[in-house]
């Protein structure tokens, strides 16, 4: 059975998420839509028992920065757009 790690989810104005999942990238894709801050914390138990706390820029994952990166393209284009 594979381990399950808990991972514990802050931001600056003090909202705290618990989620058990069996990796980083899983939790944070599992939480991100419950945050609307740029940059969430989070701390959580490596399996060789190492304890980590780091800083995550949201939102994470290629598919959701692609869809930032088009977004901001099309607003760029429409706003060009508008001005001609």
């Amino acid at each position: 059975m594979p381990k399950m790690r808990t991972f514990k989810f802050w931001n600056e104005t003090g909202l705290e998420k618990e989620t058990e999942q069996l990796s980083l990238k899983r939790a944070v894709k599992a939480i991100q839509g419950d945050y609307k801050d740029q940059f969430i914390g989070v701390e959580y138990i490596t399996k060789k028992g190492k304890q980590i706390e780091q800083q995550i820029k949201l939102p994470y994952g290629r598919k959701y920065r692609q869809a930032l990166a088009a977004e901001a393209k099309r607003a760029a284009r429409k706003a060009a757009e508008m001005r001609k």
